[in-house]
């Protein structure tokens, strides 16, 4: 009976500690977020402008029979991380520079937005799915595309912030952390320039 009184405190405890861990990583990643330096919060809110942009004019929703209203939600969502994340690039901190690598997450997540918020018979979902029923595509297909597009911009965003939230934190252990080998950097550094403290 002891044993078993102690189990349960034991999964209780442990259960605590990981809402409490999860807890504190979202919170750091929203004061990672506050602490951004003005340039990536422009750039933050310029990528999301434009991703908008490029979403709403590939996906049909400016022609004439318009879009469901929860369209312009998606796009909107879906714009906001894609600008985070892309805001993450700039300015970024030692050893969370941006590499090639990471660009393909958003343009994935972009494109799945695109197939999710596509209205009409020219559109790129149209073309995807020519076989299926109109009901099947917007009320099965589309809602997929879009939520699963929105979980890997989400994705993709909290990433690069525990990215950062690593190269900021000081490692204890000594050692270096994990090194992309087989991706360039996104903003290489010109040969002769050095962006750490000169010694």
């Amino acid at each position: 009976m002891d044993t078993d009184n102690e189990i349960e405190e034991t999964v209780a405890s442990d259960s605590g500690r990981t809402k409490a861990g999860v807890r504190h990583q979202q919170s750091g990643d929203f004061g990672l977020l506050r602490r951004w330096r003005p340039v990536r919060r422009a750039g933050a809110g310029i990528a999301a402008a434009a991703a908008a942009a490029v979403v709403v004019s590939m996906n049909g929703m400016m022609s004439p029979t318009g879009a469901v209203w929860w369209n312009a939600v998606i796009v909107a969502a879906g714009s906001v991380l894609a600008g985070l994340v892309v805001g993450s690039y700039l300015d970024a901190p030692i050893g969370a520079g941006a590499t090639v690598c990471d660009t393909r997450w958003p343009l994935i997540g972009l494109t799945g937005l695109v197939i999710a918020t596509s209205t009409g018979q020219g559109t790129l979902a149209a073309h995807l799915f020519t076989g299926a029923a109109p009901v099947v595509l917007a009320g099965v297909i589309q809602p997929a595309f879009a939520f699963l597009s929105l979980a890997l911009l989400g994705w993709a965003l909290r990433e690069r912030l525990q990215l950062e939230r690593t190269a900021l934190t000081p490692s204890t252990g000594g050692d270096s952390g994990d090194v992309c080998t087989t991706c360039r950097p996104l903003f290489p550094i010109k040969a002769g320039t050095s962006r750490g403290p000169s010694t």
